[in-house]
């Protein structure tokens, strides 16, 4: 009886890690640029989810100042519930137009992008 009862626990305890874990794991990626349109030299803020807490999370896109993960790249960590965000320097020296802006996190791609503009 002690032995059975012992093992539903453990086994429901398992269950809840699971679905917690696919929670925070399974959030939709999203990833947000405010301003949409800056100009060269501007401050941005990168916001998204979908990352474990704790992650490191690097965003990517030509106009940023940085180097974190490949060039002009930036990092900064997920918080517990697997949102991020970072304010971002722009080049100064970029061209004008439209640039996507991706993430990663957890060994691999958010899957999503924002659109940025320089102007």
């Amino acid at each position: 009886m002690v032995i059975w009862r012992l093992r539903s626990v453990t086994a429901s305890a398992a269950v809840v890690a699971l679905v917690l874990a696919g929670t925070v794991a399974g959030a939709t990626p999203r990833l947000t640029v405010q301003p949409k349109r800056v100009a060269p030299g501007g401050v941005v803020t990168v916001s998204g989810t979908g990352c474990r807490a704790g992650d490191l999370v690097y965003l990517i896109s030509p106009p940023f100042i940085g180097n974190a993960f490949v060039a002009h790249s930036v990092a900064t960590l997920a918080r517990s519930n697997g949102s991020f965000s970072r304010r971002v320097h722009i080049r100064t020296s970029i061209r004008s137009g439209r640039y996507l802006i991706t993430g990663r996190c957890g060994g691999g791609n958010l899957g999503v992008s924002a659109r940025l503009r320089v102007y």
